[in-house]
């Protein structure tokens, strides 16, 4: 698959998005809500898509940068690469589903994203490993288009 045609694959992120949710304790208990946006775009060429992330989780404003791109052909996955207001940065993976979803994976931490098949909202439901093998709910999200 060339690569412009494996980057259409994140047409339906493009956009602003009405960021919501909440974080979940051990038990799978809201303690702590989420607020904010996060905005998709492509970059010059459509390689890479820059995602914009300025949200407050309780009290605290998390502000990031995220660069997703350069596909993998062999494992047709795709590099993100994020970097926070803090200095701290992280790198994760992004593979489709067959579904239509698509599973975000990183150290010790992962993610499932739904895409309302008229485009208008997008959940995303995020695990932690706690041990090797075990994972717990972390974090349950929405995003709602804004226009």
């Amino acid at each position: 698959m060339p690569e412009a045609q494996a980057m259409q694959r994140f047409a339906p992120i493009i956009g602003r998005w009405k960021t919501s949710g909440v974080v979940l304790d051990e038990d799978g208990r809201a303690v702590m809500t989420i607020d904010g946006t996060d905005v998709y775009e492509w970059m010059p060429g459509r390689q890479w898509i820059l995602h914009h992330v300025d949200v407050l989780m309780g009290e605290e404003r998390t502000r990031a940068l995220e660069l997703i791109g350069d596909h993998d052909p062999r494992t047709d996955t795709y590099a993100m690469r994020a970097f926070d207001a803090s200095g701290a940065y992280g790198n994760m993976t992004a593979h489709p589903n067959a579904d239509g979803t698509w599973l975000f994976d990183g150290d010790a931490m992962r993610s499932t994203l739904r895409i309302a098949d008229d485009r208008s909202s997008m959940s995303a439901f995020w695990e932690r490993e706690i041990s090797p093998d075990t994972w717990i709910p972390w974090m349950r999200m929405i995003f709602a288009a804004i226009e």
